[in-house]
């Protein structure tokens, strides 16, 4: 799963420095760290359906 690994403030681990696996970009989108950009929020399905898996991964954690 690409999730595996998330905490409250690790990243999954097989997030990159040159890429998240919640954003699926070149930035850190881990729900307690910034989250997605505004852009994506807007647009990107599956991004947000990433970021709604962490935030419920973390609520069980």
């Amino acid at each position: 799963m690409k999730l595996d690994g998330i905490t409250e403030t690790m990243c999954p681990n097989e997030c990159k420095a040159d890429g998240c696996v919640i954003s699926g970009k070149p930035y850190c989108a881990h729900p307690r760290k910034g989250g997605l950009h505004h852009q994506q929020l807007q647009s990107d399905n599956a991004a947000l359906s990433r970021l709604q898996e962490a935030r419920e991964t973390l609520s069980r954690a």
